[in-house]
């Protein structure tokens, strides 16, 4: 099965509406996501469309520091689009597949349990090693070109 096959049947499978104005998922936000080619152009398309006030938003969010001190030495730096105030996504309809799944796999359960059901296992992983093939880059690396 082809990658976009996969990837439709495992969105097939997600209880999206249930994170609808969820934000417990954040901590998993961290700096370092990986998109292919047509995820990081599905992005930059998402923010080309943005009007004048969405897009200032958007600068805000990119301009905030996004280190989050964890205690006892540990930092973590979180995506250059997480939104440090409102804890939310700042390009949610335009996030990569990694971001989607957050949730809706046994191995990135919903850290309250929200989702009841996962996408099959054997379809998810077939996904996974489908993306995998794939050229990813961070979103640091995209821009650098």
């Amino acid at each position: 099965m082809e990658f976009i096959e996969l990837r439709d049947k495992c969105e097939s499978q997600m209880q999206i509406e249930v994170c609808n104005g969820c934000d417990s998922c954040w901590l998993r936000c961290s700096d370092g996501v990986q998109a292919d080619e047509a995820e990081w152009d599905a992005l930059r398309t998402y923010q080309s469309n943005l009007d004048r006030s969405q897009t200032e938003a958007l600068n805000q969010v990119l301009n905030q520091n996004k280190t989050v001190d964890m205690g006892d030495g540990v930092s973590v730096n979180m995506c250059r689009y997480f939104d440090m105030n409102s804890r939310k996504c700042s390009v949610y309809p335009a996030r990569p597949l990694v971001c989607r799944l957050l949730g809706h796999v046994e191995w990135m359960p919903c850290p309250i349990e929200k989702v009841e059901s996962v996408i099959d296992t054997p379809d998810a992983i077939a996904l996974m090693a489908s993306y995998a093939k794939r050229q990813r880059r961070t979103f640091v690396e995209w821009l650098a070109g």
